[in-house]
């Protein structure tokens, strides 16, 4: 189905269906399944609909009381489906709804009255939704996985059992436009799951560069009693995949060091997902920070605002994400937007987020020791070379926009790739 002649390509009633059945992108961000996702679907409609184009994004209702329909951004709403029951339900309770949830999504757009030019499915939970109202409405099929089980499975984890893989390597023989967040990811997808090159797109996603930027941060060091000390910041959901337990291990290892003179403060940001719910991964670490002798060096601030935690990166010294695997590594682009080294594992899309040596250090393989080695290399060095790498990770972050995303994303929509912004952001 094309779309009629036009401006943009789309008529004024038009729109795309991005499909997020298990995560909200108006929920706040770091509880529960809320994290990169939900920024990802978020910004790339808020892109779209500066651009004149009209996004539905479809949630599963968590709450009785939660709207039909809520205004995300300039032409784009997100629509709640009754599937299932109307509360949180755990990742694996999730695959009962999807029937409900199709059901709901087809008699929102059948009455809506709005032509629907591609599908966008998010995760791999909306994958056989997706292929059936794509080919319903004869219209492009666009898939991005965000994680890989297969990936999970190379690293030991393997939480969502047999169906989350079989539904991923559905997605590719059914011929879903496959939306790599990296070269890495395309090639995972090519090696694991045997999709062909032409069936391929990678589009990095990208970073809010107002929202996230070098600010002076002194009035919440004050609040937090920070002053004279060194920080470290993790940000991102408590579960084993993303290795805070690991950061803990570095972090006591670190602060025994003769090298480290300073006082440093360790900051966790972000609540337990699912996965860490059920490992108890907070419990966890506040029992074992007590054990290790830090219960006044590491704070656990629990999910934040995303405008306090641009305030927390731009406060820290160093940003560590010792994740298992990361497809792409959201929050090593961001901190390092606010000028922000980071260390990270050399996993995933993290090696193409972190330029090692000079926005910061990855390291191989998760030896704490090894994390507290980097770590410490970052905050005891000279203020000078400080600076510089507070600088690197600045411009490294410039060339990840949101735009860029957007701009490799509107051909496989079926609209013209030079489509700019419209007059007025309203509509």
């Amino acid at each position: 189905m094309k779309p009629p002649p036009g401006s943009n390509g789309a008529g004024p009633g038009d729109a795309i269906a991005f499909l997020s059945l298990h995560a909200s992108p108006l929920a706040r961000l770091g509880q529960r399944e809320n994290g990169g996702l939900s920024v990802y679907v978020r910004s790339v409609c808020e892109e779209l609909g500066a651009r004149g184009v009209h996004t539905d994004v479809f949630v599963r209702r968590t709450d009785p009381d939660e709207p039909d329909e809520q205004a995300m951004g300039p032409r784009s709403r997100v629509v709640a489906v009754n599937a299932g029951p109307a509360r949180r339900l755990s990742k694996h309770q999730l695959p009962n709804t999807r029937e409900e949830y199709l059901q709901g999504v087809r008699h929102f757009m059948q009455q809506s009255g709005r032509r629907y030019l591609a599908v966008h499915s998010h995760y791999w939970l909306t994958v056989d939704v997706a292929a059936e109202l794509a080919e319903q409405l004869g219209v492009p099929w666009l898939h991005t996985a965000h994680t890989l089980a297969a990936v999970k499975g190379e690293y030991g984890f393997n939480g969502d059992g047999p169906q989350r893989l079989l539904a991923e390597h559905r997605a590719v023989s059914a011929g879903a436009r496959l939306v790599a967040n990296t070269p890495g990811e395309a090639h995972g997808l090519e090696r694991l799951y045997g999709a062909r090159q032409g069936q391929l797109v990678v589009a990095p996603p990208g970073v809010d560069l107002v929202r996230f930027q070098p600010r002076d941060p002194d009035r919440l060091r004050r609040r937090l009693k920070l002053v004279g000390r060194k920080v470290v910041l993790f940000a991102g959901r408590l579960e084993p995949l993303k290795g805070p337990d690991t950061l803990l291990d570095a972090f006591a290892a670190m602060v025994k060091r003769d090298d480290v003179q300073e006082p440093v403060q360790l900051l966790f940001v972000g609540d337990v997902s699912s996965d860490g719910a059920q490992v108890d991964q907070r419990g966890e670490l506040e029992a074992r920070r007590l054990t290790l002798g830090l219960a006044d060096r590491v704070c656990f601030l629990g999910a934040q605002p995303q405008d306090r935690l641009a305030l927390l990166y731009c406060l820290a010294d160093v940003v560590v994400v010792p994740s298992h695997t990361e497809s792409f590594g959201l929050v090593a682009l961001e901190a390092q937007a606010c000028g922000t080294p980071v260390v990270a594992a050399s996993v995933g899309g993290l090696r193409d987020v972190v330029a090692h040596g000079r926005t910061g250090y990855l390291v191989e393989g998760h030896n704490p020791t090894d994390y507290a080695d980097a770590i410490a290399k970052v905050i005891s060095a000279p203020r000078e070379a400080q600076l510089q790498m507070r600088q690197a990770a600045w411009r490294r972050a410039q060339s990840f926009t949101w735009e860029r995303t957007v701009d490799l994303l509107l051909p496989e929509y079926g609209l013209p790739a030079g489509l700019v912004a419209v007059a007025g952001r309203q509509g």
